[in-house]
């Protein structure tokens, strides 16, 4: 894959592939991919670069994903835009939160996490059941209707605090805002990885 890139100058690679089933993935440093046919290809793209380019940690939990167990003991990850918030004071992204912004911020966990359980039996059946790729499509407009109207409730929404539930684990890990591309397919990343991307163009950039 180096030897092919090589043949053009080139800092960051993304791979297309010829599919329409929902799918992508990316690594720091490597290289990023994404299903190019499928209806949520803009925003796999968005997401998945992220990966590649700045190191932003998934903040999503609840998809069925196998990682390894959580361990016994945590420790601060080193992405930017997640945390154990082992010592609040020291939240690496303490400068971003305005002042009586309670640390854990409080959302609606248990709502969320109400639905997107039965949304993620809805999306294991569609596969196991091979359906159209249209159905699956339509369930994921369906989710985001329901996140767009949950968030749309949330006290601290667009506020920068300390969402328990990133890092593909429920609890211990905290992500900086309760929406951001990097949790949902949301349109919008937060202000925490604004600040970790725009970090990598100024260092290209400058």
């Amino acid at each position: 894959m180096r030897e092919a890139a090589s043949f053009a100058p080139y800092e960051f690679v993304e791979v297309l592939t010829n599919t329409r089933t929902y799918g992508g993935g990316g690594i720091f440093g490597l290289y990023g991919t994404v299903a190019a046919d499928s209806e949520q290809a803009p925003y796999v793209f968005v997401h998945e670069f992220a990966h590649h380019f700045a190191a932003l940690a998934d903040e999503y939990y609840t998809s069925p994903v196998a990682y390894a167990p959580a361990p016994a003991t945590r420790v601060e990850p080193w992405e930017p835009n997640v945390t154990a918030l082992l010592n609040p004071a020291t939240l690496k992204w303490r400068d971003l939160v305005a002042p009586r912004t309670p640390l854990p911020t409080p959302w609606l966990k248990d709502e969320f996490e109400r639905e997107s359980r039965a949304y993620g039996a809805r999306r294991a059946k569609i596969r196991a059941d091979n359906r159209p790729e249209e159905e699956m499509e339509a369930l994921f407009r369906d989710n985001r209707t329901f996140e767009l109207t949950l968030f749309g409730r949330e006290t601290h929404a667009g506020k920068v605090g300390a969402f328990e539930g990133a890092n593909y684990e429920a609890k211990g890990y905290f992500r900086p805002e309760v929406d951001c591309i990097m949790f949902t397919r949301s349109q919008a990343f937060c202000a925490v990885c604004r600040r970790a991307l725009e970090a990598v163009i100024a260092l290209y950039a400058a």
